[in-house]
Order: structure tokens, then C-alpha cells, then sequence
């Protein structure tokens, strides 16, 4: 790597840029973290150019505070909905962003990414492989040379995203409609997504019917599954598949991704369907990661968001079925994706960093 001209220490800044938050790292050559800072989400597909850009300028300027942005050489931004990465400055997003560097004193080479590939940096020095995400949104992504080579889903909470947080929350919502409208088997998930909802009143038939499979150890009922517990209180108005969908239509269709987690709840208590709504997403997920990834491959598998990183019931079944289908794969989860967006500065600025100085960059999270 060459030196900067005013003999500085050479400095790369690396962004990983989410929906919900926006962290920035700056890192020596030798992975010496230097700076770091957290914003906002700075996503302009679901915020706007001025507001994306006002976090990542807020992030960017914690992590360059007392440094030299004239030594700063390399800038790797990893961008949430990587299928609208801003191509220039004719762009509105673009435009915004340019502001961003050049409000900061930078005027080096700035690359964007998907935080796809991001993730795959994460989990991974390995220049090929596959990455299967699975947070809010779904996609599995193969790379070569360290870049995208292919792309399956990821296609957003409308048309795809198998698998995914949202995935899971609409159908447990879905699930809950339908015993409350009597199409469909008792399941926990009726109370706890009513209880997520903040629904008040009682579900009705749960009196007399348990909703817990033959064996299976039940949990205490919570106030929103159950009819009042004060026999001198009012009782309840039960709740409807009606009530359910006016809460559901009163949010953004991705917050439906916060009641992902009422699945791991519900399948700990030996729920049936919320079991099959598991299996269901972990045969989607691995269809989705077939589509970009050969029968024979060996390269590795790099997992990634908050269902396939976290202990739940999906993450296990998804595990099992790649271990059956690519037996001889290393799987590894995606760590800090700041880190990964300096890890990748480097490698495109200079020499691909040493094992030591991933170490280094992957020591501390940048969100703690």
C-alpha cells in the first residue's frame, strides 16, 4: 500500500449501512481501529436520499474525529438493497452521498456494495463462496473474486423474501387468522402475536381447548390469551381475524419482521404449527441458496442475519439442511460488517490483509 503523500498513516473507512442503523469504522493498513461512530439507518430505498445521507455524514463524522480525512485513502460502503446502490452523482442518492465525502474532507475512491457481499466479507476471507441471508428480508448470493457472481430472492416483502423475518411474521399472523376464524388448527401463536399487537380481550375457545400438542409441557397464559382472571371484572371482548388485520394494516408491512421471534417461543412450547412454519421457511431458505450454489460445491457457506445468526428454530433446520446437501462446506455465521467494509477497503486498496489483521479488525464489534 502506498503511503499518502503528507507520510500519514495510510487510513481506509468502512460503512455498514442498514435500514435501522448506520456504522462507520476507520482502521490502520495494519487493522489498528482508529475511529469508529453509529448513527441512524441511512437506507434511501426506504428513508430518502437527505435522510440516508444525514446518518451516514452523523457516522462518518464520529469515526473521522480527530483524525486527517486527507489520510483516509479507501472507503467501502455497504448498502442495505444492494439493487439500489446509487451509480453517480446524477442520481438523487448519489448526489447526496457525494455531499457526504466531500463535506468530510474526503477525496479518495469510494466503492458501494450490497450488504450482501458485505456479509460474505463477514463471515469469510475466503475469495469464493455463498452467503444465505435471512433478517427482515431473504437472499443468497454466490462470489467470485470477491464479488457478486449470482442472486437468488432478496426481491423485497412483496414478491419474495422467502424465509425471511418477515416471512415468519406474517405467517404467524396468518396462522392466528385462521383459528380465530375456525380454518385453521389451535396454535400458541394466536396469543402471543395478539399479545405482540397490544390486542386486548380473550381468544376465543381457548377456555375450554388447549392449544398445546398431546405431551407437550404448557407455558402460563398471558393476559391477552386468556379471558379476564377477576371474576367481579368485565370479561373480555373476544378478539377477531378482523382485529388482527387492522393492527397488522396500521404499520409498515416490514414491521410484521418483530413478530419473528414469537416462532422460537411458540415452537419451544411444542407448537405444531409454528413447527411447520420452521420447516417451511428452512425448505425455502435452502431452495434459495440451491439456485446460486452447485450440488458439488465445497467453498464456504456464510450465514447471515438475525433468524440464521441467532440460536432459533429455523437457523437449526437450515444448518441441518445444508450440512445434508453440502456435506464437505465450512459454514460459518457473518461477524461485524463495518469491520468487513474495512476489510475490503484494504484488500481493493492494497494487498489482501494478513490473517493477523483480520483478527485485529474482528476483535471488537463496532456496535458495542
Amino acid at each position: 500500500m502506498d503511503a499518502p503523500t503528507d507520510q500519514a498513516p495510510a487510513l481506509v473507512l468502512g460503512l455498514d449501512v442498514g435500514g435501522t442503523s448506520t456504522r462507520a469504522l476507520v482502521a490502520t493498513a495494519d487493522g489498528v481501529r482508529v475511529g469508529a461512530g453509529r448513527a441512524a439507518g441511512g437506507n434511501p430505498t426506504g428513508l430518502g436520499p437527505a435522510r440516508a445521507a444525514a446518518a451516514q455524514a452523523d457516522a462518518v463524522g464520529q469515526a473521522l474525529s480527530g483524525l486527517d480525512p486527507a489520510a483516509v485513502r479507501y472507503v467501502v460502503l455497504g448498502l442495505a438493497g444492494g439493487a439500489a446502490l446509487p451509480s453517480g452523482e446524477d442520481m438523487p442518492a448519489g448526489e447526496a452521498f457525494a455531499r457526504v465525502w466531500e463535506r468530510a474532507g474526503l477525496s479518495c475512491p469510494v466503492e458501494y456494495q450490497g450488504d450482501a457481499l458485505i456479509a460474505f466479507v463477514a463471515g469469510t476471507d475466503r475469495p469464493e463462496g455463498s452467503l444465505l441471508l435471512s433478517g427482515t428480508g431473504a437472499v443468497a448470493i454466490a462470489v467470485k473474486d470477491r464479488a457478486m457472481a449470482a442472486r437468488s430472492d432478496g426481491h423485497g416483502w412483496l414478491l419474495g423474501d422467502r424465509g425471511s423475518g418477515f416471512w415468519l411474521g406474517r405467517q404467524a399472523v396468518v396462522a392466528a387468522m385462521a383459528e380465530l376464524d375456525g380454518e385453521g388448527p389451535p396454535t400458541v401463536l394466536t396469543g402471543l402475536v395478539i399479545e405482540s399487537l397490544s390486542l386486548g380481550g380473550a381468544v376465543p375457545g381457548t377456555e375450554s381447548a388447549s392449544v398445546f400438542p398431546e405431551g407437550a409441557a404448557p407455558v402460563p397464559a398471558s393476559p391477552a390469551s386468556s379471558a379476564s382472571a377477576s371474576p367481579a371484572g368485565p370479561i373480555a371482548a373476544p378478539i377477531a381475524a378482523r382485529d388482527l388485520v387492522t393492527a397488522v394494516m396500521s404499520q409498515p408491512p416490514p414491521n410484521l419482521a418483530r413478530l419473528a421471534p414469537l416462532l422460537a417461543t411458540a415452537c419451544a412450547a411444542g407448537d405444531r404449527v409454528a413447527e411447520g412454519i420452521a420447516d417451511r421457511a428452512a425448505a425455502y431458505l435452502a431452495a434459495t441458496l440451491s439456485a446460486v450454489r452447485g450440488p458439488a460445491a465445497a467453498t464456504p457457506i456464510v450465514l447471515a442475519g438475525s433468524i440464521l445468526t441467532n440460536p432459533t428454530p429455523v437457523a437449526a433446520r437450515v444448518r441441518t439442511a445444508l450440512a445434508e446437501r453440502w456435506p464437505d462446506a465450512v459454514v460459518t455465521p457473518a461477524l461485524d460488517g463495518a469491520a468487513a467494509a474495512v476489510w475490503l477497503a484494504l484488500d481493493r486498496f492494497g494487498r489482501p490483509p494478513s490473517p493477523a489483521v483480520r483478527e485485529r479488525l474482528f476483535s471488537v464489534s463496532t456496535a458495542s
